[in-house]
């Protein structure tokens, strides 16, 4: 019984710890904050499409994010019939290197993206953030799209 009891307090303990170092995020009048501390501007570009420009402090474009989509018959299912994937194609501006990410539906999941990946220093990108970013989100919807775009070879042996 002190054995689960021991076990118990350890798994709390460390619950209650992860949970103390959350960073909370809010999106107030386009300003990213986290813990209540301004760290970023939010815009989104238009009504129609999911596009959205991150700011720093300062108001200088770093981050643009542009919602893709494209049908995948593999992703059909009765909520979604045509198959439709959506995503964001994420360009940083000051070095045009670029990666791909699940789109988030509001300002504040956008946010979300930015500041959990730390993408943003001070006034600019931070570069080993973006570096990781790009190496572990990669590009993996354009690759799906153009193989779903390629022409079927069939191979007929006589």
């Amino acid at each position: 019984m002190k054995r689960y009891s021991f076990f118990t307090l350890l798994l709390l303990t460390i619950s209650l710890t992860i949970n103390a170092q959350k960073q909370k995020v809010t999106v107030d009048n386009d300003t990213i904050k986290v813990d209540g501390t301004p760290y970023g501007i939010i815009e989104k570009k238009s009504a129609l499409k999911s596009d959205y420009t991150i700011k720093s402090l300062d108001g200088k474009e770093q981050i643009f994010l542009s919602g893709q989509e494209f049908d995948d018959p593999t992703k059909i299912n009765s909520g979604n019939p045509k198959g439709t994937v959506r995503y964001f194609e994420v360009t940083f501006l000051n070095s045009g290197r670029k990666c791909e990410v699940e789109i988030a539906s509001t300002k504040k999941g956008v946010a979300k993206i930015v500041v959990e990946n730390h993408l943003l220093k001070g006034n600019e990108v931070d570069s080993d953030a973006e570096k990781k970013f790009i190496v572990v989100n990669g590009t993996k919807f354009t690759e799906r799209k153009n193989q779903l775009a390629a022409p079927k070879v069939i191979i007929i042996e006589k």
